[in-house]
Protein backbone atom coordinates (compact mmCIF):
# COMPACT_ATOMS: atom_id res chain seq x y z
CA UNK A 1 0.00 0.00 0.00
CA UNK A 2 1.20 3.49 -0.86
CA UNK A 3 -1.15 5.35 1.46
CA UNK A 4 -2.86 4.86 4.83
CA UNK A 5 -5.98 6.97 5.36
CA UNK A 6 -6.44 7.53 9.10
CA UNK A 7 -10.02 8.53 9.99
CA UNK A 8 -10.79 9.63 13.55
CA UNK A 9 -14.38 9.39 14.79
CA UNK A 10 -16.60 9.52 17.84
CA UNK A 11 -20.34 8.80 17.91
CA UNK A 12 -21.27 10.20 14.51
CA UNK A 13 -22.06 7.07 12.46
CA UNK A 14 -24.18 9.03 9.99
CA UNK A 15 -21.26 11.30 9.19
CA UNK A 16 -18.81 8.40 9.14
CA UNK A 17 -20.93 6.46 6.66
CA UNK A 18 -20.81 9.38 4.27
CA UNK A 19 -17.07 9.76 4.80
CA UNK A 20 -16.50 6.12 3.87
CA UNK A 21 -18.76 6.48 0.82
CA UNK A 22 -16.56 9.34 -0.39
CA UNK A 23 -13.49 7.12 0.00
CA UNK A 24 -15.13 4.34 -2.00
CA UNK A 25 -15.70 6.91 -4.76
CA UNK A 26 -12.01 7.84 -5.05
CA UNK A 27 -10.66 7.72 -8.59
CA UNK A 28 -7.40 6.32 -10.01
CA UNK A 29 -6.10 4.92 -6.71
CA UNK A 30 -7.61 1.42 -6.62
CA UNK A 31 -5.38 -1.02 -4.73
CA UNK A 32 -3.02 1.70 -3.52
CA UNK A 33 -4.48 2.57 -0.11
CA UNK A 34 -5.76 1.19 3.18
CA UNK A 35 -8.20 2.78 5.63
CA UNK A 36 -8.02 2.75 9.42
CA UNK A 37 -11.00 4.12 11.34
CA UNK A 38 -9.77 5.02 14.81
CA UNK A 39 -12.52 5.55 17.35
CA UNK A 40 -12.52 7.48 20.63
CA UNK A 41 -14.71 4.94 22.44
CA UNK A 42 -18.09 5.30 20.71
CA UNK A 43 -21.02 3.63 22.46
CA UNK A 44 -23.48 3.80 19.57
CA UNK A 45 -23.81 2.14 16.14
CA UNK A 46 -20.30 2.98 14.97
CA UNK A 47 -18.97 -0.56 15.27
CA UNK A 48 -21.99 -2.08 13.51
CA UNK A 49 -21.68 0.43 10.68
CA UNK A 50 -18.03 -0.49 10.18
CA UNK A 51 -18.78 -4.21 10.30
CA UNK A 52 -21.29 -3.73 7.49
CA UNK A 53 -18.90 -1.49 5.53
CA UNK A 54 -16.09 -4.06 5.75
CA UNK A 55 -18.22 -6.62 3.89
CA UNK A 56 -18.18 -4.60 0.67
CA UNK A 57 -15.35 -2.08 1.00
CA UNK A 58 -13.01 -2.27 -2.03
CA UNK A 59 -10.05 -1.48 0.21
CA UNK A 60 -8.57 -2.93 3.43
CA UNK A 61 -10.51 -1.52 6.38
CA UNK A 62 -9.30 -1.68 10.00
CA UNK A 63 -10.99 -0.41 13.17
CA UNK A 64 -9.36 0.54 16.47
CA UNK A 65 -11.03 1.82 19.61
CA UNK A 66 -10.50 2.33 23.34
CA UNK A 67 -12.54 3.26 26.40
CA UNK A 68 -13.89 6.79 26.21
CA UNK A 69 -12.32 9.06 28.81
CA UNK A 70 -12.62 12.55 27.40
CA UNK A 71 -11.79 13.88 23.95
CA UNK A 72 -8.56 12.06 23.06
CA UNK A 73 -7.96 12.80 19.42
CA UNK A 74 -4.18 12.59 19.69
CA UNK A 75 -4.42 9.06 21.05
CA UNK A 76 -6.86 8.09 18.29
CA UNK A 77 -4.50 9.23 15.58
CA UNK A 78 -1.51 7.46 17.11
CA UNK A 79 -3.49 4.24 17.38
CA UNK A 80 -4.58 4.59 13.77
CA UNK A 81 -1.00 4.98 12.58
CA UNK A 82 0.17 2.03 14.67
CA UNK A 83 -2.52 -0.17 13.11
CA UNK A 84 -1.59 0.83 9.55
CA UNK A 85 1.21 -0.37 7.28
CA UNK A 86 1.64 2.13 4.41
CA UNK A 87 4.68 4.37 4.14
CA UNK A 88 2.66 7.55 3.64
CA UNK A 89 -0.07 8.79 6.01
CA UNK A 90 -3.14 10.93 5.35
CA UNK A 91 -5.22 12.16 8.29
CA UNK A 92 -8.84 13.19 8.08
CA UNK A 93 -11.94 13.09 10.28
CA UNK A 94 -15.10 11.03 10.13
CA UNK A 95 -17.20 14.17 9.71
CA UNK A 96 -15.51 15.00 6.38
CA UNK A 97 -16.31 13.86 2.86
CA UNK A 98 -13.48 13.80 0.35
CA UNK A 99 -13.45 15.01 -3.26
CA UNK A 100 -13.12 12.16 -5.72
CA UNK A 101 -9.50 13.06 -6.52
CA UNK A 102 -8.42 13.77 -2.93
CA UNK A 103 -6.24 10.69 -2.46
CA UNK A 104 -4.75 10.96 -5.95
CA UNK A 105 -3.84 14.61 -5.37
CA UNK A 106 -2.16 13.81 -2.06
CA UNK A 107 -0.19 10.94 -3.55
CA UNK A 108 1.00 13.22 -6.35
CA UNK A 109 2.07 15.87 -3.81
CA UNK A 110 4.39 13.54 -1.86
CA UNK A 111 7.88 14.89 -1.58
CA UNK A 112 10.77 14.10 0.80
CA UNK A 113 11.34 16.82 3.36
CA UNK A 114 7.80 18.18 3.17
CA UNK A 115 4.54 17.84 5.10
CA UNK A 116 1.40 18.51 3.06
CA UNK A 117 -1.68 20.06 4.62
CA UNK A 118 -4.66 22.29 4.24
CA UNK A 119 -8.05 22.98 5.71
CA UNK A 120 -11.62 21.96 4.92
CA UNK A 121 -14.72 23.52 3.41
CA UNK A 122 -17.30 23.99 6.17
CA UNK A 123 -21.01 23.48 5.55
CA UNK A 124 -23.94 24.65 7.64
CA UNK A 125 -26.55 22.28 9.06
CA UNK A 126 -29.20 22.50 6.29
CA UNK A 127 -26.63 21.99 3.54
CA UNK A 128 -25.02 19.07 5.38
CA UNK A 129 -28.39 17.35 5.66
CA UNK A 130 -28.85 17.52 1.89
CA UNK A 131 -25.71 15.48 1.21
CA UNK A 132 -26.58 11.78 1.14
CA UNK A 133 -24.79 8.65 -0.03
CA UNK A 134 -26.17 8.82 -3.57
CA UNK A 135 -25.07 12.42 -3.99
CA UNK A 136 -21.58 11.50 -2.78
CA UNK A 137 -21.33 8.50 -5.10
CA UNK A 138 -22.41 10.67 -8.01
CA UNK A 139 -19.90 13.37 -7.12
CA UNK A 140 -22.54 16.08 -7.18
CA UNK A 141 -22.12 17.59 -3.74
CA UNK A 142 -19.69 20.33 -4.76
CA UNK A 143 -22.41 22.56 -6.20
CA UNK A 144 -23.81 22.86 -2.66
CA UNK A 145 -20.70 24.63 -1.34
CA UNK A 146 -21.60 28.28 -0.64
CA UNK A 147 -19.73 30.81 -2.76
CA UNK A 148 -18.48 32.63 0.30
CA UNK A 149 -16.95 29.47 1.69
CA UNK A 150 -15.36 28.64 -1.66
CA UNK A 151 -13.83 32.13 -1.75
CA UNK A 152 -12.52 31.69 1.81
CA UNK A 153 -10.70 28.48 0.89
CA UNK A 154 -9.34 30.02 -2.31
CA UNK A 155 -7.99 33.04 -0.43
CA UNK A 156 -6.48 30.85 2.25
CA UNK A 157 -4.81 28.71 -0.40
CA UNK A 158 -3.31 31.75 -2.14
CA UNK A 159 -1.96 33.10 1.16
CA UNK A 160 -0.52 29.67 1.95
CA UNK A 161 1.53 29.73 -1.26
CA UNK A 162 2.88 33.15 -0.27
CA UNK A 163 3.83 31.77 3.16
CA UNK A 164 5.72 28.92 1.50
CA UNK A 165 7.65 31.37 -0.69
CA UNK A 166 8.50 33.55 2.32
CA UNK A 167 9.47 30.45 4.35
CA UNK A 168 7.58 31.68 7.40
CA UNK A 169 7.67 29.39 10.47
CA UNK A 170 4.37 27.71 11.40
CA UNK A 171 2.86 28.87 8.10
CA UNK A 172 0.87 27.60 6.36
CA UNK A 173 -0.94 26.00 9.28
CA UNK A 174 -1.70 22.31 9.49
CA UNK A 175 -5.25 21.24 10.25
CA UNK A 176 -5.86 17.70 11.47
CA UNK A 177 -8.59 16.97 8.90
CA UNK A 178 -6.16 17.34 5.98
CA UNK A 179 -2.55 16.40 6.85
CA UNK A 180 -0.27 14.06 4.90
CA UNK A 181 3.30 13.06 5.70
CA UNK A 182 5.77 10.19 5.53
CA UNK A 183 5.54 7.58 8.26
CA UNK A 184 9.26 7.94 8.98
CA UNK A 185 8.80 11.67 9.69
CA UNK A 186 5.82 10.94 11.94
CA UNK A 187 7.77 8.32 13.88
CA UNK A 188 10.79 10.62 14.18
CA UNK A 189 8.78 12.99 16.43
CA UNK A 190 6.81 10.15 18.10
CA UNK A 191 3.50 11.22 16.55
CA UNK A 192 0.85 13.30 18.26
CA UNK A 193 1.40 14.27 21.89
CA UNK A 194 -1.28 12.47 23.92
CA UNK A 195 -1.02 15.03 26.71
CA UNK A 196 -3.44 17.04 24.58
CA UNK A 197 -6.84 15.96 25.91
CA UNK A 198 -9.91 17.94 24.91
CA UNK A 199 -10.39 20.11 21.87
CA UNK A 200 -7.58 21.90 20.07
CA UNK A 201 -3.86 22.55 19.47
CA UNK A 202 -2.65 18.97 19.06
CA UNK A 203 -2.15 19.67 15.34
CA UNK A 204 -0.38 22.98 16.08
CA UNK A 205 2.00 21.13 18.40
CA UNK A 206 2.60 18.46 15.76
CA UNK A 207 3.57 21.12 13.21
CA UNK A 208 5.92 22.86 15.63
CA UNK A 209 7.79 19.65 16.35
CA UNK A 210 7.89 18.58 12.69
CA UNK A 211 9.42 21.92 11.72
CA UNK A 212 12.04 21.51 14.44
CA UNK A 213 13.30 18.43 12.60
CA UNK A 214 13.89 20.56 9.49
CA UNK A 215 10.69 19.66 7.60
CA UNK A 216 8.74 22.28 5.69
CA UNK A 217 4.97 22.57 5.23
CA UNK A 218 3.23 23.14 1.91
CA UNK A 219 -0.46 23.64 1.27
CA UNK A 220 -2.69 21.54 -0.98
CA UNK A 221 -5.72 23.83 -0.59
CA UNK A 222 -5.66 25.10 -4.17
CA UNK A 223 -5.93 21.50 -5.36
CA UNK A 224 -8.18 19.70 -2.89
CA UNK A 225 -9.98 20.15 0.42
CA UNK A 226 -12.34 17.89 2.41
CA UNK A 227 -15.92 19.04 2.92
CA UNK A 228 -16.82 19.23 6.61
CA UNK A 229 -20.35 18.20 7.57
CA UNK A 230 -21.98 20.30 10.26
CA UNK A 231 -22.38 19.01 13.81
CA UNK A 232 -22.68 20.66 17.23
CA UNK A 233 -19.30 21.71 18.65
CA UNK A 234 -17.52 19.41 21.10
CA UNK A 235 -18.19 20.21 24.77
CA UNK A 236 -14.51 21.14 25.21
CA UNK A 237 -14.51 23.48 22.18
CA UNK A 238 -13.11 26.97 22.64
CA UNK A 239 -12.13 29.25 19.77
CA UNK A 240 -8.36 28.90 19.30
CA UNK A 241 -8.49 26.71 22.47
CA UNK A 242 -8.22 29.88 24.60
CA UNK A 243 -8.81 29.21 28.30
CA UNK A 244 -8.41 25.44 27.98
CA UNK A 245 -5.93 23.02 29.52
CA UNK A 246 -4.52 22.40 26.05
CA UNK A 247 -3.85 26.12 25.62
CA UNK A 248 -1.95 26.24 28.92
CA UNK A 249 -0.01 23.08 28.09
CA UNK A 250 0.96 24.35 24.63
CA UNK A 251 2.32 27.60 26.07
CA UNK A 252 3.99 25.92 29.04
CA UNK A 253 6.86 24.44 27.02
CA UNK A 254 8.26 27.21 24.84
CA UNK A 255 11.22 25.10 23.71
CA UNK A 256 9.57 21.70 23.51
CA UNK A 257 11.70 18.91 22.00
CA UNK A 258 10.72 17.47 18.63
CA UNK A 259 10.25 14.01 20.15
CA UNK A 260 7.29 13.97 22.54
CA UNK A 261 7.32 11.58 25.50
CA UNK A 262 3.64 10.59 25.54
CA UNK A 263 3.09 9.72 21.91
CA UNK A 264 3.20 6.82 19.49
CA UNK A 265 5.73 5.12 21.77
CA UNK A 266 5.59 5.57 25.54
CA UNK A 267 8.30 4.95 28.15
CA UNK A 268 6.31 2.08 29.64
CA UNK A 269 5.79 0.30 26.32
CA UNK A 270 7.18 -3.15 25.66
CA UNK A 271 8.69 -2.10 22.34
CA UNK A 272 8.59 -4.18 19.22
CA UNK A 273 11.74 -4.27 17.06
CA UNK A 274 10.22 -1.46 14.99
CA UNK A 275 9.82 0.65 18.10
CA UNK A 276 6.04 0.87 17.90
CA UNK A 277 3.41 -1.01 19.86
CA UNK A 278 0.36 -1.42 17.63
CA UNK A 279 -3.08 -1.49 19.25
CA UNK A 280 -5.10 -4.63 18.73
CA UNK A 281 -7.51 -3.80 15.90
CA UNK A 282 -11.13 -4.76 16.41
CA UNK A 283 -12.02 -7.72 14.22
CA UNK A 284 -14.20 -6.83 11.25
CA UNK A 285 -15.89 -9.36 8.95
CA UNK A 286 -13.98 -10.18 5.82
CA UNK A 287 -15.18 -8.66 2.58
CA UNK A 288 -17.07 -11.07 0.38
CA UNK A 289 -15.23 -11.63 -2.89
CA UNK A 290 -17.30 -12.68 -5.86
Amino acid sequence: MDLAVIISTFERPGHLGRCLASIEAQEDVAGRFEVVVTDDGSRDDTRRLLAAAARHAPFPLTFTTHDHAGFRLARCRNEGVAASTAEYLLFTDGDCILPRDHLRKHLAARQPGWVVGGDCVRLDEPTSQRIDINLIRGGGFHHLIPRGEARRILGKGVRAKAYEWLRLPMRPRLSGNNIALWRTDYERINGFDEQFVGWGLEDRDLQLRLERTGLRVKSILLETAPVHLWHPPAPSFSRNAVGTRNFDYFLMVSDRPAFCIDGLVKPSDDLTPAGVVPPKPVALPRRNVA
